[in-house]
């Protein structure tokens, strides 16, 4: 039998001891941790967040749902990034956009070393006391050997290794702990005719108990590693795919749900809407087992996505407002691109049915890590430790000033979010600033830059100061780049 159905992967906290009924679970200071992070799922498609009507009427996640009953529902949560590879590289490697290796989309590596010298998010929890575990999209920007993966620390993944090879939900092979491994059940008879056919309308559906539905196959894992390491504390990164489409496979489900029985959505939105309640059974299953398990009181569970919405994998109908109110979509540094969902559930600690207000970004993942396990953060974390916040603490919860992106897709983007306020710049240096009150305009409509000169002076500060110089991703004007070029021949 192939290891990959011998192997599993989950995520579960391991602290106090209200289980003494279930299976027996060793006592620690250290939490699980699971962390799922999705794929382009916008804050508005996210029914508890209410930002979009036709999202809470037509789209089912009533595990999400009862995920934020039982926890915090954070509403100044960012991504890494406006983009898969930069946000996720941002929160494997723990640096800022203005620091990380991946500033946009890119197949290979955009600095010399890789893997870094500085320990990645798998090698820090695991030097904190946590078996590690990773599923899905684990790639930290690019295309990498699997041999890279691994070295971000896990001790048993399961996934692929890019971004392009990972959108197949019924691909025919996969990676294991650096291994590729066929499935088998996926062939080409299988498959006949699934691939969703945007202008016919057809396609996109394989058959309920018909191939190896991926997003099923990394639940199974899950939970098979959790039970297999309910004694120690672990940590699991669950990345997803769900809701991205694209090639090689494109979106496809087990079956439509009974959303072709929705008036007005076209096949592509009901394939969409099922790959999310799809999802949101991976969630409930999840958790299940966790409490199963005798795990639920010492297990910490994050779900957020990587980035805003991106929807032109239905073509871009009107029917869904993906981004609630917030302007923009993946690949903006305005708030649309970046501001996203995270719902966290930790029984004991984190109040039921609440909302918390902290500013924080994916970069903030590896000091909460790291906090949790009882480890020191080190001066190559540029985020801080949301643990005072997630322990129910909130009065101890270290304060930042601000937070920094930059972005190079869609000319040269920085942004920086400092309490109320927002700037947004584009063309790099040269650049016009723009200035918002996201307290009163949170559509970013109203540029009132002129009026706060003071701000303004204090943004362009902070975005010269977060700016790690770099060859690739250089914040020149094109002018001012050719005339330094010139200069040194």
């Amino acid at each position: 039998m192939s290891k990959l159905f011998t192997i599993v992967v989950a995520l579960a906290l391991t602290t106090s001891a209200n289980a003494a009924d279930k299976a027996p679970v060793v006592n620690s200071s250290k939490p699980n941790i699971i962390y799922i992070n999705t794929d382009d799922w916008g804050i508005g498609k996210v029914p508890s967040y209410q930002m979009d009507e036709a999202s809470q009427k037509i789209i089912k996640t009533p595990n999400l749902d009862q995920l934020r009953r039982d926890g915090a529902l954070f509403t100044n949560a960012y991504a890494g990034n406006a983009v898969c590879g930069p946000s996720r590289c941002t929160l494997l490697t723990g640096k800022h956009p203005g620091n990380a290796a991946w500033r946009a989309n890119s197949k290979d590596p955009t600095i010399e070393q890789w893997p870094p010298k500085y320990p990645m998010l798998g090698e820090v929890a695991r030097n904190a006391g946590y078996k590690t575990a990773a599923f899905g999209k684990v790639s930290v920007g690019g295309h990498h050997p699997p041999e890279h993966i691994t070295l971000c620390g896990w001790d048993y993944w399961l996934g692929y290794l890019g971004h392009v090879d990972v959108r197949d939900f019924y691909a025919n092979y996969i990676w294991e702990n650096g291994e590729k491994i066929d499935l088998p059940k996926n062939t080409k008879k299988v498959l006949h005719g699934t691939i969703l056919n945007k202008g016919k309308g057809t396609g996109g559906v394989v058959g309920i108990g018909k191939g190896t539905f991926v997003e099923d196959l990394y639940t199974d894992k899950i939970i098979e590693f959790m039970k297999e390491n309910k004694e120690k504390p672990f940590f699991i990164y669950f990345a997803s795919t769900v809701p991205h489409g694209g090639r090689p496979g494109g979106m496809r489900v087990p079956d439509l749900l009974d959303y072709d029985k929705v008036e007005g959505l076209t096949r592509s939105e009901q394939v969409y809407c099922a790959l999310m309640t799809y999802h949101d059974r991976s969630v409930g299953r999840i958790r299940s087992a966790i409490k199963e398990l005798g795990l639920d009181q010492n297990t910490i569970v994050i779900w957020t996505s990587d980035n805003g919405d991106e929807s032109s994998y239905y073509l871009r109908t009107k029917t869904f407002d993906g981004n609630g109110p917030f302007k923009k979509v993946k690949r903006s540094l305005y708030e649309g691109g970046i501001r996203v969902p995270m719902i966290a559930a930790w029984p004991g600690k984190i109040e039921p049915n609440s909302t918390c207000d902290l500013i924080t970004t994916q970069v903030d993942v590896m000091p909460t890590v790291a906090d949790a396990g009882g480890k020191e953060l080190t001066s190559e974390m540029d985020g801080i430790s949301i643990m005072p916040t997630l322990r129910g603490e909130r009065d101890k919860q270290t304060k930042r000033e601000y937070i920094y992106f930059e972005f190079y897709e869609g000319g040269k983007q920085q942004s920086v979010r400092m309490g109320k306020w927002k700037a947004y710049r584009s063309g790099g240096w040269n650049g016009k600033l723009e200035l918002y009150d996201l307290s009163k305009d949170i559509g970013e409509e109203h540029d009132i830059a002129a009026q706060h000169p003071e701000i303004v002076q204090r943004m362009k500060e902070i975005m010269k100061k977060e700016h790690s110089p770099h060859p690739r991703w250089n914040l020149e004007s094109k002018k001012n780049s050719d005339k330094k070029k010139s200069n040194n021949k």
